[in-house]
């Protein structure tokens, strides 16, 4: 077995990327950090289990270099790869925590950044099974002085204009075509297309906003297990996936978290 290079990662830095010398220089210019939290899960036969990780750093990056041709220096914080994944444990390799625990962390990852210097925290949250929580942690650290913190939550966007952009006419959801793409921009060497399997469910007749509430809808009922949707583990088809529809996916997603932050933070750019 040899040492290869398994991927690499365009930057700009994130906080876990620099020095201490780094972050401290990055203080004297800004106090907003944008961070994420996603989940190990699967993502089908194809994709790896960092595949939520993967597209939340890649947001925060590119996040970071919008802004900053703005005029508006931020820094890319760390990312946190543990979250909620209960429905899909019987895929092996996924790892859950509970949701007190992660609460827990990201009020501690919170509180480690805020003693740092940081006033404006941004949490983008790219495993949807991490909402609840993070709304409950925005909601404590919002209450400290001098600290303005926000959660994201790009899907219902990416939901209302992802005929737009993907290919499939299809049911598109969960390591499927879109999720795929994104995957596929930011880490290429990470996804392996040859082994993708296209698995459509059963349309059902929906009651009006009869959807998850990270959708935009108004009900939270989770599966037990995830195979009770997929057997596979993934919705849709992610053969039809491509970097290039990855990168419209991105352009969307980081510009309308971009002017969510501006606008609820005030910011003033060039």
């Amino acid at each position: 077995m040899t040492r290869e290079v398994i991927y690499s990662v365009r930057g700009p830095k994130n906080m876990c990327e620099m020095t201490y010398e780094e972050v401290a220089e990055e203080l004297k210019h800004t106090d907003l950090v944008i961070f994420e939290v996603s989940s190990i899960e699967e993502h089908g036969p194809h994709m790896p289990l960092c595949a939520d990780t993967i597209q939340g750093a890649e947001v925060s990056r590119r996040m970071v270099l919008k802004l900053g041709e703005e005029g508006i220096r931020a820094v890319a914080g760390p990312t946190i790869p543990f979250g909620i994944c209960l429905q899909l444990m019987d895929f092996p390799g996924s790892i859950t925590v509970s949701p007190a625990t992660l609460e827990a962390l990201l009020k501690d990852v919170c509180n480690s950044l805020i003693r740092q210097g940081f006033r404006k925290l941004v949490l983008l949250v790219s495993h949807v099974q991490n909402l609840g929580v993070a709304y409950n942690v925005v909601q404590e650290i919002s209450q400290q002085p001098d600290v303005r913190i926000m959660a994201l939550n790009w899907i219902p966007l990416f939901r209302k204009h992802r005929s737009e952009i993907v290919k499939s006419k299809q049911i598109d959801g969960h390591a499927g075509e879109g999720e795929t793409a994104r995957v596929l921009a930011a880490c290429p060497e990470l996804v392996m297309l040859e082994r993708a399997q296209a698995y459509h469910p059963e349309a059902q007749e929906r009651l009006e906003f009869d959807e998850p509430f990270h959708a935009g809808g108004g009900v939270f009922d989770p599966p037990r297990e995830m195979r009770e949707e997929t057997p596979v583990g993934n919705v849709g088809d992610p053969s039809l996936a491509t970097a290039e529809t990855g990168e419209k996916c991105y352009d969307l997603i980081v510009g309308w978290c971009c002017e969510v932050v501006k606008r609820h933070f005030k910011l003033q750019g060039l």
